[in-house]
């Protein structure tokens, strides 16, 4: 379903603020009133999944939700052009994809792209428009229902500014009750104490980029009137942040995923050989089904479980 070595963990969340210029004149018969500025409106609410492609996707579902525990947004199903499966890891869902370009590929499981929930896509087109930022048309995802009619299940908005060749950032809008969901899923992590990790959501995507300046003035363009923090940082309401870095190609090189305790999750990963490597105040996940993905644990025990 379309429902998507780190050392620096945090940054600080800025309001955007916008002032109103006051006009004085000194001729009232001459005056002009000076233009009112343009207000910025909100068009991206959260980061809502992130899509995994794997060429044992069957498999990496399994780790995520019988291993570490995760929340089944969604089971492993075929939709006709693509079979998916989805976790839920607190704040946003991990989508499995079964990977059609497996033999093109040296790794098992890669990032390939995340979708991102739109205010209501008649405002938010419209405020695409108005910035001048590059989109795709609608593309509505309709199944059959078992009295024959079809019925549209979500829509997607590419975004081309702000993908590249390996990686899509789009436009989802669901037409079902997402905040609904979101509280049930995490409803379910918190009841286990989130998993064997003890993960309660992810902090942040890491996205590289080869111009760096360049990404993170279509990311701000994108995210106005939410501004980045002084170290790079979106933070994205109550969804992951967006960090954007300098890398050798444009995608995501990563995540961040807050644990209650790194010393549980530390003994887990070791326990069952899928510890990667380790640093003072954070760890990485191993296994051969993540070969191919970055994830990293850090400590943050005030989160909510």
């Amino acid at each position: 379903m379309r429902e998507r070595s780190l050392s620096t963990m945090s940054g600080q969340r800025l309001a955007a603020l916008v002032m109103a210029a006051v006009g004085f004149c000194a001729v009232p018969i001459a005056c002009t009133p000076p233009e009112s500025p343009r207000q910025t409106t909100n068009i991206v609410r959260q980061i809502d999944h992130i899509l995994i492609a794997s060429s044992e996707a069957k498999e990496l579902f399994a780790l995520l939700s019988d291993t570490f525990q995760f929340p089944v947004a969604w089971p492993m199903s075929d939709y006709g052009s693509f079979a998916s499966g989805g976790v839920a890891v607190g704040n946003v869902n991990l989508e499995i994809i079964k990977d059609s370009e497996a033999a093109a590929v040296a790794v098992k499981s890669r990032w390939t792209g995340f979708a991102l929930e739109p205010e209501p896509l008649r405002i938010s087109l419209a405020e695409l428009d108005a910035r001048g930022i590059r989109h795709g048309a609608p593309a509505p995802f309709r199944s059959k229902q078992p009295d024959g009619s079809f019925t549209t299940r979500w829509t997607t908005v590419g975004l081309p500014d702000v993908s590249s060749d390996t990686i899509e950032v789009f436009f989802c809008q669901f037409e079902d009750d997402v905040p609904a969901r979101r509280r049930r899923s995490l409803e379910q992590l918190r009841s286990r104490d989130g998993g064997p990790l003890s993960v309660h959501s992810i902090r942040e995507i890491v996205y590289g980029a080869r111009d760096v300046k360049r990404m993170q003035e279509h990311w701000q363009k994108l995210l106005n009137p939410l501004q980045v923090s002084s170290q790079g940082v979106w933070p994205v309401e109550a969804g992951p942040a967006i960090r954007v870095i300098q890398a050798d190609k444009n995608g995501i090189r990563g995540l961040v995923v807050n644990v209650k305790s790194l010393e549980q999750a530390r003994r887990f990963l070791k326990e069952h050989g899928l510890l990667g490597a380790e640093q003072l105040a954070a760890l990485t996940v191993a296994g051969s089904q993540l070969q191919g993905l970055n994830i990293t644990l850090v400590e943050q025990p005030s989160g909510g479980l």
